[in-house]
């Protein structure tokens, strides 16, 4: 059964658990949900900018064609979630961990400062300007990534880390 907003804003103020909810296509933008667990959750092509899920729990989320422009992911779970060609312009995942932000995702000018980004596929991701200072970059995949203007100050990484990326 698939969410729309009422529904979500009626359930997100009862308390009711989202795990593995099917909120595809869903405008979920502008919306404060801290903490809040979807994990498991169908949010293909949801609108979740500029939303405020710090400290939410993605783990396993689809998050395929999501539109994350300017969303505050601090602290953010995203272990195994589905970052596939999701936009996460300017959108905040310092401290956040995830391992799938891949394919043609578009990062460039997100804030990733501190975020654990080890072992993530960041193949093909435009991470232009993006902040990765004191990021944990080991073992990640930039096989095709943009870099160009990213900060990488304090950031840990390998040694081969940026050979196949397009431009650091």
């Amino acid at each position: 059964m698939k969410i729309d907003r009422e529904i979500f804003l009626a359930m997100l103020k009862d308390g009711i658990s989202f795990t593995g909810v099917n909120l595809s296509h869903t405008n979920l933008s502008k919306i404060s949900m801290p903490g809040i667990n979807l994990s498991y959750a169908n949010l293909h092509g949801a609108d979740l900018s500029r939303a405020n899920m710090k400290g939410a729990n993605l783990e396993g989320a689809n998050l395929e064609n999501a539109i994350l422009t300017r969303t505050n992911l601090a602290i953010a779970n995203l272990k195994g979630a589905n970052l596939r060609c999701a936009n996460l312009v300017s959108a905040n995942l310092s401290g956040a961990a995830t391992t799938s932000v891949q394919s043609t995702a578009r990062v460039n000018g997100a804030n990733l400062h501190h975020a654990n980004l080890s072992k993530a596929k960041l193949t093909n991701a435009n991470l232009v300007r993006t902040k990765l200072s004191w990021a944990d970059l080991r073992g990640a995949d930039f096989d095709g990534a943009d870099l160009t203007r990213a900060l990488l100050q304090g950031a840990k990484y390998d040694e081969d880390a940026f050979d196949k990326a397009t431009s650091v």
